[in-house]
Protein backbone atom coordinates (compact mmCIF):
# COMPACT_ATOMS: atom_id res chain seq x y z
CA UNK A 1 0.00 0.00 0.00
CA UNK A 2 0.96 3.71 -0.86
CA UNK A 3 0.52 6.19 1.83
CA UNK A 4 -1.89 9.07 0.13
CA UNK A 5 -3.31 7.12 -2.42
CA UNK A 6 -6.70 5.09 -2.74
CA UNK A 7 -5.66 1.64 -3.49
CA UNK A 8 -8.92 -0.95 -3.38
CA UNK A 9 -8.91 -3.68 -0.72
CA UNK A 10 -10.12 -6.78 -1.80
CA UNK A 11 -11.26 -9.91 0.78
CA UNK A 12 -12.86 -13.00 -0.49
CA UNK A 13 -14.92 -15.45 0.91
CA UNK A 14 -16.10 -18.67 0.52
CA UNK A 15 -19.71 -18.01 2.04
CA UNK A 16 -21.90 -14.88 1.25
CA UNK A 17 -20.71 -12.37 3.63
CA UNK A 18 -23.81 -10.37 3.87
CA UNK A 19 -25.48 -13.36 5.70
CA UNK A 20 -23.10 -12.19 8.47
CA UNK A 21 -24.82 -10.51 11.60
CA UNK A 22 -21.19 -8.12 11.67
CA UNK A 23 -18.15 -7.79 9.65
CA UNK A 24 -15.26 -5.65 11.34
CA UNK A 25 -11.88 -5.52 9.46
CA UNK A 26 -8.92 -3.27 11.73
CA UNK A 27 -5.82 -2.01 10.54
CA UNK A 28 -2.82 -1.64 12.95
CA UNK A 29 0.99 -0.49 12.76
CA UNK A 30 3.07 -0.90 15.97
CA UNK A 31 0.71 -3.12 17.76
CA UNK A 32 -1.49 0.40 17.43
CA UNK A 33 -4.94 0.26 15.76
CA UNK A 34 -4.85 2.51 13.05
CA UNK A 35 -7.96 2.14 11.13
CA UNK A 36 -11.36 -0.18 11.26
CA UNK A 37 -14.26 -0.79 8.59
CA UNK A 38 -17.51 -2.54 8.93
CA UNK A 39 -19.88 -4.32 7.05
CA UNK A 40 -21.50 -1.05 6.06
CA UNK A 41 -18.48 0.04 4.28
CA UNK A 42 -18.17 -2.96 2.06
CA UNK A 43 -19.46 -3.64 -1.63
CA UNK A 44 -20.16 -7.37 -1.47
CA UNK A 45 -20.17 -9.22 -4.59
CA UNK A 46 -20.51 -13.30 -5.77
CA UNK A 47 -17.79 -14.39 -8.31
CA UNK A 48 -18.49 -16.05 -10.90
CA UNK A 49 -17.20 -19.53 -12.12
CA UNK A 50 -13.89 -20.49 -11.04
CA UNK A 51 -11.80 -18.62 -9.09
CA UNK A 52 -8.57 -19.61 -7.64
CA UNK A 53 -9.60 -23.46 -7.49
CA UNK A 54 -13.11 -22.03 -5.81
CA UNK A 55 -16.60 -22.43 -6.37
CA UNK A 56 -19.06 -19.53 -5.97
CA UNK A 57 -16.83 -17.30 -4.31
CA UNK A 58 -17.70 -13.89 -3.09
CA UNK A 59 -15.77 -10.66 -2.79
CA UNK A 60 -16.01 -7.76 -0.37
CA UNK A 61 -14.32 -4.59 -0.99
CA UNK A 62 -13.85 -1.31 -0.60
CA UNK A 63 -11.37 1.65 -1.76
CA UNK A 64 -9.89 3.60 1.37
CA UNK A 65 -9.21 7.47 1.03
CA UNK A 66 -6.49 9.79 0.42
CA UNK A 67 -6.99 10.57 4.26
CA UNK A 68 -6.91 6.65 5.27
CA UNK A 69 -3.92 5.82 4.06
CA UNK A 70 -1.95 9.02 5.27
CA UNK A 71 -3.13 7.70 8.43
CA UNK A 72 -0.43 4.92 8.55
CA UNK A 73 3.24 6.24 9.37
CA UNK A 74 5.76 5.73 6.41
CA UNK A 75 8.92 4.83 6.86
CA UNK A 76 11.45 1.27 6.74
CA UNK A 77 10.18 -1.48 8.57
CA UNK A 78 6.67 -0.15 9.24
CA UNK A 79 4.01 -2.68 8.04
CA UNK A 80 0.23 -2.55 8.34
CA UNK A 81 -1.46 -5.38 9.52
CA UNK A 82 -4.85 -6.39 8.48
CA UNK A 83 -7.58 -8.80 10.02
CA UNK A 84 -11.02 -9.68 9.48
CA UNK A 85 -13.57 -10.84 12.25
CA UNK A 86 -17.33 -11.97 11.60
CA UNK A 87 -20.39 -12.85 13.68
CA UNK A 88 -22.34 -15.51 11.82
CA UNK A 89 -26.12 -15.36 12.41
CA UNK A 90 -25.17 -18.35 15.05
CA UNK A 91 -23.26 -16.17 17.39
CA UNK A 92 -20.06 -17.95 16.16
CA UNK A 93 -17.58 -15.02 16.09
CA UNK A 94 -14.59 -15.96 13.97
CA UNK A 95 -11.05 -14.27 12.96
CA UNK A 96 -9.20 -14.66 9.39
CA UNK A 97 -4.86 -14.79 9.92
CA UNK A 98 -3.46 -11.25 10.31
CA UNK A 99 -1.64 -10.14 7.06
CA UNK A 100 0.97 -8.03 6.85
CA UNK A 101 0.79 -5.41 4.10
CA UNK A 102 4.20 -3.42 3.06
CA UNK A 103 3.27 0.32 3.46
CA UNK A 104 5.68 3.05 0.92
CA UNK A 105 5.85 6.61 1.37
CA UNK A 106 5.39 9.05 -0.84
CA UNK A 107 7.38 12.46 -1.62
CA UNK A 108 5.03 14.83 -1.18
CA UNK A 109 1.53 13.68 1.21
CA UNK A 110 -0.48 16.49 0.47
CA UNK A 111 -3.81 15.51 -0.56
CA UNK A 112 -4.48 15.61 -4.52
Amino acid sequence: MIRATTPIHSFLFDDDPSQYDKILITYSQGNIVVMEKSKEDLTIEQIEGDFSCRRGAWRAWYRLTQDETKKFRGGVGKPVYVQVRVLTEDGEALASEKKQIPLQDVLDDREL
